[in-house]
């Protein structure tokens, strides 16, 4: 089952946001420390499936954040799911992430970021290197103005 796990610095509530994350194995620690280490939850994921029961079975989350090259599952086919949802989910802002590219990642690269853009993420990046900090900055700009915990919904 789907955890929520808890930040490691603590930010008042209504600076702390919630962050699914849809990662490889390879990727998926470095991607939760860094969230954690900013203050924020972070539910991580590793299917498709066990994210769709996590997001409609829970209260919400801010941001998404999908892997761009998931190892045997379509990204495209997650974020028309959520784009599709009845539900709060398709409130979240959906950041694909392209980390630690290999050559064909590489590659393809601009072609996905344009596929991901007209299915309806907010925003896409190719990482190189992973930088945590980097990509906290670029998630933080997604966070809603009000973590959606905090609103009455």
């Amino acid at each position: 089952m789907t955890q929520i796990e808890q930040p490691t610095v603590d930010l008042p509530p209504e600076q702390t946001y919630r962050i699914l994350t849809l990662e490889n194995p390879e990727n998926v620690e470095k991607l939760k420390q860094a969230c954690k280490r900013a203050g924020h939850q972070v539910v991580p994921c590793f299917t498709i499936s066990e994210a769709m029961r996590f997001l409609e079975t829970k209260d919400h989350v801010d941001v998404i954040v999908a892997a761009a090259h998931l190892e045997n599952e379509s990204v495209f086919s997650f974020l028309q799911k959520v784009k599709s949802s009845d539900c709060i989910l398709h409130k979240a802002h959906f950041f694909m992430l392209c980390a630690d590219p290999g050559v064909l990642a590489l590659v393809t690269s601009p072609s996905v970021e344009i596929a991901a853009n007209l299915m309806g993420a907010d925003k896409y990046l190719l990482m190189p290197e992973f930088d945590a900090e980097k990509l906290m900055a670029e998630i933080e700009e997604l966070f809603p103005a009000i973590p959606y915990k905090e609103l009455a919904l």
